[in-house]
């Protein structure tokens, strides 16, 4: 069996073939920054929705990302998006899994844009596929304070952390909190299946314009170039198991095929000890 390679863009765009319902989804970055980096109003919904704030669309000012550096031998980084409105910065992460180096990651982009925008409220937003304070919280706020009195050390410096897990349990109609279309957003923000997100998206216009780029972007090859290992291996998975699921009811069935078949050898000896002949036994078994 051949499964899609990282180096082997053919071979995924023919799974892509194969597998029609399959999506790159938003959580893995490549697909999500380029995104918002293009969608104003998509971002307009998160950071308003997210901060509780009402900017408007022409507020809005896409930066360049890249972090500046703070000494010659630091690595170039950048952000995945990194906005300005009115005299707040707001740099958006989209993280799957955790880890000890991705926070490290993160935190230094806040420190960076305090170093540098140090007169402005600077705020990070973290789209997360995992609940990093594990409290079932949909958003969790943090902010840099002294420990023992719990007094604020950097006022203007805030960071969001969203669990899009907890949003696929959130009821449209009881939020008063949330847009309709950011609740689906984050619903279908880790979705690899077309109909699932047809089905979420059906009665918004900017969702629907979203997911036309989703589909552009899962058939782009320098997206496909940049295609993380462990999807593929969530895919591989995912196939191995179809496999051995039908070698299990393939096993399943020779194994109800061969006990019917010693049962019939069974009934055609008692027959024989009982005095019948040949002839008579296929008769009354209706043996061909």
């Amino acid at each position: 069996m051949v499964y899609p390679n990282i180096k082997d863009k053919k071979t995924f765009k023919e799974y892509q073939k194969t597998n029609p319902d399959f999506i790159i989804p938003l959580m893995y970055d490549v697909i999500g920054r380029n995104i918002l980096k293009n969608n104003k109003k998509l971002l307009l919904l998160i950071i308003n929705n997210v901060l509780n704030t009402n900017f408007k669309l022409e507020d809005i000012i896409i930066k360049d990302g890249r972090v500046k550096k703070e000494w010659k031998k630091q690595k170039g980084r950048e952000c995945d998006v990194l906005v300005e409105i009115g005299r707040h910065v707001i740099n958006i992460e989209i993280n799957k899994r955790y880890t000890n180096t991705k926070d490290r990651k993160n935190m230094s982009y806040v420190g960076n844009l305090y170093n540098n925008y140090y007169d402005y409220e600077i705020i990070q937003i973290n789209i997360n596929d995992y609940d990093i304070f594990k409290e079932g919280e949909e958003i969790y706020i943090s902010m840099i304070k002294e420990i023992k009195k719990g007094l604020e050390r950097i006022e203007n410096l805030k960071i969001y952390d969203l669990n899009v897990g907890i949003f696929k349990n959130k009821c449209y109609t009881n939020s008063r909190r949330y847009d309709k279309d950011f609740i689906t957003l984050m619903k279908i923000f880790e979705s690899k299946s077309r109909k699932e997100i047809e089905k979420e998206i059906k009665d918004s216009i900017l969702l629907k314009e979203v997911y036309e780029m989703q589909d552009k972007l899962s058939r782009e090859d320098f997206v496909l170039e940049r295609f993380p290992d462990e999807l593929l291996h969530e895919l591989e998975k995912k196939e191995i198991k179809e496999e051995a699921e039908k070698e299990k009811i393939k096993a399943k069935e020779e194994g109800i095929k061969e006990g019917r078949k010693e049962y019939h050898n069974e009934i055609v000896l008692l027959l024989k000890q009982k005095g019948m002949s040949e002839e008579e036994i296929k008769i009354l078994l209706n043996d061909k």
